[in-house]
């Protein structure tokens, strides 16, 4: 894959073993077998991709601050947004359901550090890790409204991620020229190969301690929304509206 950075360049930090990140020896099996599939699926088409980085400043310019940053991703958007940060020991949440054993050996595959829960199982000290972590010099990064819906309706972790750890929230989505959208809750964006596609990052910002919890959702929803249309305009998409 091709990476086109718009007067930037991503730097890649070296690899370290996953926090919190177990998977049971029951599960090995389906999970063992099916990642590496998933794995080489997924490299190969990303290897016929064209892909520009709009706004990608906003990341630099936090990373040269040493700022800590909370990613924030719509749960559909999500597949080259991960892609685009690889091997940066990044921390990010996977269910604890057997699909979360895929998507945590392919992502643990990738340079991320993986910590297991969800809004519904076990979350609450997921999220507690993933706070050590971001103390620990760290970024994270979630999708907003995963892992089950509604659809591009923020929940309430981000929220809690974000006030305490005071991380700089950084908007993140991208978009396809010949995108192939799933009929899933969220509608996910796979890109088809040979496509010209857009990673791009919203302004960021931090969430004021006065700020309600109902204004800091809203404005966590619009800053996303807006990165979202930003990579479909320059991809050149109208994106289904159901």
């Amino acid at each position: 894959m091709r990476y086109c950075h718009h007067a930037v360049v991503l730097y890649d930090l070296h690899r370290q073993p996953s926090a919190g990140s177990t998977i049971k020896p029951k599960d090995m099996t389906g999970s063992a077998l099916l990642a590496p599939l998933m794995g080489l699926s997924i490299a190969l088409l990303r290897a016929t991709l064209r892909v520009e980085l709009v706004n990608s400043q906003h990341f630099t310019e936090l990373q040269t601050r040493r700022e800590p940053i909370l990613f924030a991703l719509w749960h559909g958007r999500m597949f080259l947004a991960i892609d685009a940060h690889r091997d940066q020991n990044i921390v990010t949440m996977a269910s604890k359901s057997d699909d979360g054993d895929i998507v945590t050996r392919w992502l643990e595959s990738n340079g991320y550090i993986v910590t297991r829960g969800s809004t519904s199982r076990g979350g609450s000290e997921a999220l507690r890790r993933m706070v050590r972590q971001v103390k620990l010099g760290r970024h994270v990064a979630l999708t907003v409204d995963g892992p089950r819906g509604p659809a591009r309706v923020v929940q309430a972790g981000v929220l809690r991620l974000a006030r305490l750890t005071q991380a700089w929230i950084l908007p993140i989505s991208f978009s396809s020229s010949w995108p192939l959208f799933l009929r899933s809750w969220d509608r996910h964006l796979l890109p088809k190969p040979f496509s010209r596609n857009i990673v791009a990052y919203g302004e960021p910002f931090m969430i004021a301690e006065d700020m309600s919890d109902q204004a800091a959702l809203e404005k966590i929803r619009a800053a996303l929304n807006q990165a979202t249309i930003e990579a479909d305009q320059a991809a050149g998409i109208a994106p289904p509206t159901g």
